[in-house]
């Protein structure tokens, strides 16, 4: 949507670029997992990051993207690594909408605040149960981002 939204705006740079985002963060299993090494998962998260920051400042539609890089940093990162990041990302998606709506509303506060418990919410659920689950069978838990 933030891709047509930018396209039918007349911004063709923005609109590709928002392409390259996407592709990007698709392509994230190809650096993510235990056979990939950390420091390739931790430059992805980054690159993805960075354009979805610049892209949150060239229009508004890119700010309410910030959900499935919150997912992404939250399995990514070490726990307070991630929290740090949660927190971070919040604040620049709730400024990034404050600065293009032109003041700051409790919606656009709220907004990006929901999204960030929903995408932790989401991300503890399995990380819990697993861990129950390993406690019952005697097996250490995987800690939580690692």
């Amino acid at each position: 949507m933030a891709v047509i939204g930018a396209a039918r705006d007349g911004r063709a740079a923005v609109a590709v670029a928002g392409l390259l985002l996407g592709a990007l963060y698709a392509a994230g299993p190809a650096f993510t997992g235990r056979l990939r090494g950390r420091a390739r998962e931790r430059a992805w998260l980054v690159v993805v990051t960075l354009l979805w920051t610049v892209l949150s400042a060239l229009s508004p539609l890119f700010t309410w993207l910030a959900f499935p890089i919150l997912l992404a940093a939250l399995y990514v990162l070490p726990l307070w690594a991630a929290m740090y990041g949660v927190a971070v990302l919040t604040c620049v998606s709730a400024a990034a909408a404050s600065w293009h709506a032109g003041g700051v509303s409790a919606a656009l506060v709220a907004g990006p605040a929901a999204q960030a418990v929903a995408a932790t919410v989401m991300w503890a659920g399995p990380v819990t149960g697993s861990r129950s689950r390993s406690r019952v069978r005697g097996r250490p838990a995987r800690p939580p981002g690692v």
